[in-house]
């Protein structure tokens, strides 16, 4: 498989060098089918595989792939199956005594589904749920689905207090796992500005409101001191020790920069130092070549947020001619598809209008 997106690349170099006209993007047409990757996905039972041949049902790729359809109204049922879904399957408790948590499941043979009774992480499955949910709210104005979910809602938002240091505000990836990652707490500041926005305009509860959005404050106030002038630290101890960023170590060290940039969290100072330090690094990840076997769409989602066209054009005409040439194969998971049309949306309308 990689041996033909490597000989895919290497003609399409040899063409086209590096010019951003180089092919063309249909970029309304590659929205559409990726909105319809997305929804194909999921099975009448709400959940989301996370490929079509790969059974495995994570909860936090779920979520990421959803934001990606969640402004298109034609998919609202799509949302609202994975909410019902995922709060009918939320911990009370899970193995670790936390509330609101939820396992990542595997489908088994006749289609049940089965729990491994363990996560990736609780503070970034609860936050990118909300998220999706204030999404959600954004486009249709559901307040008969959010009232409903009110108290798994009041659960899930639980799930990352119970993580969460009061000292600085930062969550602990899970309960037996205690470093406060760069990432992780980038998705927890913005899911709590979201249940922020929700518990004011959906559910009335001003006050609980105010407390959240100042628990939001906190973080960022925190992650604002990983940044030491040139990088953010990409984690953080128990004993407040900073985990400084190499970042020509692509992950955890560079992503968590670029995950930075993607949630509007960077200063325009600092996505400026981060995205010019990121391409010095790696180059040529406009053409796939990076050091993971993973598309990473987030790099592109960054670099839309950091209005560089040139290369997101670039990267996006790559994908098209590789994964998308054998349609979007393993490892194209969900959440890749996510940031994917993430980008695609953020794109200026001089490109969304190339046929």
């Amino acid at each position: 498989m990689f041996v033909c997106f490597g000989l895919v690349l290497l003609v399409w170099m040899m063409t086209f060098p590096c010019q951003i006209d180089a092919v063309p993007l249909p970029c309304q047409d590659v929205i559409a089918t990726h909105e319809k990757y997305v929804e194909n996905l999921q099975t009448k039972q709400g959940y989301l595989t996370m490929t079509p041949l790969d059974t495995r049902i994570n909860p936090y790729f779920n979520n990421i792939a959803l934001w990606g359809i969640v402004d298109n109204p034609e998919y609202s049922d799509s949302i609202k199956k994975w909410a019902i879904w995922y709060t009918q399957h939320i911990n009370n408790p899970d193995k670790l005594g936390v509330k609101g948590t939820i396992y990542d499941y595997t489908v088994v043979a006749g289609g049940e589904v089965k729990p491994t009774e363990d996560y990736d992480s609780s503070d970034s499955y609860a936050a990118t749920f909300l998220t999706l949910l204030r999404l959600y709210f954004d486009t249709n104005q559901d307040k008969d689905l959010m009232l409903k979910l009110e108290p798994s809602l009041e659960l899930i938002a639980g799930a990352i207090y119970a993580t969460m240091d009061l000292k600085d505000g930062l969550t602990y990836a899970k309960d037996n796992y205690k470093i406060k990652y760069l990432m992780d707490n980038l998705e927890v500041w913005q899911g709590l500005k979201d249940w922020s926005y929700l518990l004011e305009h959906v559910f009335n509860r001003a006050e609980d409101s105010r407390k959240v959005s100042q628990d939001a404050d906190l973080i960022y106030k925190s992650l604002q001191s990983f940044w030491n002038g040139n990088t953010f630290a990409y984690a953080k101890d128990t004993a407040g020790k900073l985990f400084k960023s190499d970042t020509s170590v692509f992950y955890p060290d560079m992503t968590a920069q670029l995950m930075a940039i993607a949630l509007d969290f960077a200063t325009p100072e600092q996505t400026a130092i981060i995205w010019t330090d990121f391409n010095q690094k790696f180059p040529k990840w406009v053409l796939l070549q990076h050091p993971s076997s993973y598309p990473w769409t987030l790099m592109v989602y960054a670099g839309a947020k950091a209005g560089d066209w040139e290369r997101v054009i670039t990267y996006l005409n790559a994908v098209e001619l590789t994964y998308g040439s054998m349609s979007y194969p393993w490892p194209w998971y969900s959440s890749e598809a996510g940031w994917y049309l993430l980008t695609l949306k953020q794109l200026p309308s001089e490109y969304l209008e190339l046929n």
